[in-house]
């Protein structure tokens, strides 16, 4: 077949086939779009650099074929005259079906004017009814959007603006009274884009002030006045973190300049509750104070000595005493410190709601000690026996020896004085010195093992009295040791042979009796040292456990036991207090010292066989000074150590 005759047939058949769609409707259809700009520019070719046909009004409603790729061809009726020509995507949106049938009457014919001003007014009034009762603000608001496009068919121009703007008004007020600010804000200027002049007038009477800024608002950004919002921000208190939109800008008191009236502000700040909130401005100038809300209290934490790492609940705070921790949030928390050379203190605190700092104090207990100087050993013969050790109140201390001195005293620089009131006169009072103790007074008084008896001198070494005699009555003593006396000035003895404590007066006069041999509570084996601490408890150490008791023997508490593990005990000869309560323990057979908390728990243990420095055989008496340092008495050693507690 001939090719230029193929060529017509086919395009004779494309030809028949667009007639047929065509007939049938299928080829093209007609839609309806509104314009959602003001003076929307129609242009004679499709394309941003056309020519300009006409421009038409906002919510005009024009015929339009389909969407050709951004643009709609549209047909309008301008001055009587039919234009045809091209509008912008951007620049309209097409109508539903519904919408569309809303600009005909329910037969189809065209509707007269006075019939769309009519059915306009009649439902705006429905509307605004509900409004006006502060109820169905959607479905106002839904039923009033519609009317725009029919207002904007109304021939007569001041007519079709006029409802414009009343429309705009009161879809506005209902976006508004829902809390829609910004949707409320484009109604309002859509009301003055129409006919500034109308909507001034129909607003002049408004009479809420939240409605009023909005409006006032729109009138501004109708006439291009308004370029800038700002927002002053400001916190109690200060120094909160601010962000807009997610993005942090500042710290406050803050300024926050913007072209856009909406975002988001979030406000944070340690210690204190989160503030999120949606802000929509109607001013050029705004002005927001927050008060937040405290979630927790500032903790202020000192410990002695300082320089503990503070930990909350586990986590490192990152501080050391003594320091605020600005903000700990309510209810039960457990603080720990943790210091080298100490043994971690730690304790439950209740954040409870208020104001100011809650104080929280804590006292570390030394668990490393360091050898501090030493004083005699057997190549000097300076000490025979040493059995125990006393300090005063003015920090001098006394160690009691089976040499010819049996009294030996030494300042609180540990330089001996070797005249202390005659002692050596004296000992022919004393033959086997066992224990010593001094009262608040100075004066000083002694157990003696051999003579069974307890001896008692002033403070510048002068014999007053003593009592006691080899026995097992109420009144005598056998193989009497440690000794110890309270803050009323009452004394405790360990009356080692009978395994019981007996307690007197300050003159000797007899007060009280306990204990008996046996391993029960309140009962003894071989009772060997005794002290009484802070609090006037006195604690008895023998052979099988250390055990705490009242001033007048009521059993209270017990712990340790023979052996040689941590915290066990083999055959102790000393036991101390400091002014913390701590306990000390010579822990003889062992060849160690023992530290506890007041509870029991065991805090620290040092020592091991040997005549070096910090080694110890046979540590008998035991004393803690004032500065902390632990003084041990060594029988088998001849001498005494100072273990000082670490300068770091």
């Amino acid at each position: 077949m001939d090719v230029k005759k193929e060529r017509l047939i086919r395009a004779g058949l494309i030809a028949g086939l667009v007639a047929v769609l065509l007939g049938l409707g299928l080829g093209s259809s007609t839609i309806k779009v509104r314009v959602t700009v003001d003076n929307a520019l129609v242009k004679a070719t499709p394309g941003i650099f056309g020519r300009n046909l006409t421009t038409v009004p906002l919510d005009s409603v024009l015929d339009a074929e389909p969407l050709q790729g951004e643009w709609y061809k549209v047909t309008l009726t301008k001055d009587g005259v039919q234009i045809a020509g091209y509008i912008h995507e951007m620049l309209v949106r097409e109508l539903t079906e519904t919408e569309a049938q809303q600009t005909l009457s329910p037969s189809g014919r065209v509707r007269s004017q006075a019939e769309i001003v009519a059915e306009i007014e009649i439902k705006m009034e429905e509307d605004k009814k509900l409004i006006l009762q502060e109820s169905e603000w959607d479905k106002a608001a839904n039923d009033l959007m519609p009317l725009i496009a029919k207002a904007f068919n109304i021939d007569d121009r001041q007519k079709q603006k006029q409802i414009a703007c009343e429309l705009y008004l009161w879809i506005g007020l209902a976006r508004a009274n829902k809390g829609d600010n910004n949707e409320a804000l484009k109604e309002f200027k859509n009301m003055f884009d129409v006919d500034y002049v109308y909507g001034k007038e129909i607003t002049k009477n408004n009479s809420d002030p939240s409605v009023s800024g909005l409006i006032e608002h729109a009138e501004k950004l109708s006439k291009g006045l308004l370029v800038e919002y700002s927002l002053q921000i400001t916190t109690k208190p200060k120094e909160a973190v601010l962000k807009i939109n997610g993005k942090q800008i500042g710290m406050s008191p803050e300024v926050y300049r913007s072209t856009v009236p909406k975002f988001t502000l979030d406000i944070e700040k340690e210690g204190y509750k989160s503030i999120k909130e949606d802000l929509f401005l109607v001013q050029a100038m705004t002005v927001k104070d927050y008060a937040l809300e405290s979630i927790g209290r500032i903790l202020a934490v000192s410990s002695f000595p300082k320089g503990a790492k503070v930990f909350v609940d586990g986590k490192d705070s990152g501080k050391l005493t003594d320091c605020e921790l600005p903000f700990v949030p309510y209810g039960s928390h457990t603080i720990k410190l943790v210091r080298d050379n100490y043994d971690d203190w730690e304790g439950p605190v209740q954040i409870a709601e208020g104001t100011g700092p809650i104080p929280l104090s804590a006292t570390l207990a030394v668990n490393t000690y360091v050898f501090g100087q030493k004083n005699g050993g057997p190549e000097l013969k300076f000490f025979k026996l040493p059995r125990a050790i006393a300090f005063d109140k003015d920090g001098n201390f006394f160690i009691v020896d089976e040499s010819e001195v049996r009294i030996k005293k030494f300042d609180s620089e540990s330089r001996f004085q070797p005249s202390w009131g005659g002692a050596g006169r004296e000992s022919r009072f004393l033959k086997v010195p066992a224990g010593i103790a001094v009262d608040g007074a100075g004066n000083v008084y002694v157990t003696d093992a051999k003579a069974c008896c307890v001896a008692k001198f002033d403070k510048t070494g002068k014999f007053l009295k003593k009592w006691g005699v080899e026995g097992t009555t109420s009144y005598e003593l056998s193989g009497p040791t440690g000794i110890s006396i309270d803050s009323s000035g009452d004394i405790y003895v360990a009356d080692t042979n009978n395994n019981r404590v007996v307690k007197y007066s300050s003159d000797g006069a007899l007060k009280k009796i306990w204990g008996k041999q046996g391993t029960r509570p309140g009962e003894f084996v071989l009772p060997t040292a005794l002290t009484v601490g802070p609090k006037n408890e006195v604690l008895v150490i023998d052979r099988s456990c250390l055990q705490k008791f009242t001033p007048w023997g009521e059993s209270l508490d017990s712990w340790s036991k023979p052996g040689t593990g941590d915290g066990e005990i083999r055959m102790p000869m000393g036991v101390c207090t400091d002014s913390l309560n701590y306990v000390y323990i010579a822990d003889t057979g062992n060849n160690r010292i023992l530290k506890f908390d007041p509870n029991g728990k065991l805090i620290s243990q040092w020592g091991q066989p040997g005549t070096g420095d910090g080694q110890m055989t046979g540590p008998f008496g035991i004393a803690v000074s004032g500065k902390g340092s632990v003084f041990v008495v060594e029988r088998e050693n001849q001498r005494f150590q100072e273990f000082r507690i670490p300068e770091k």
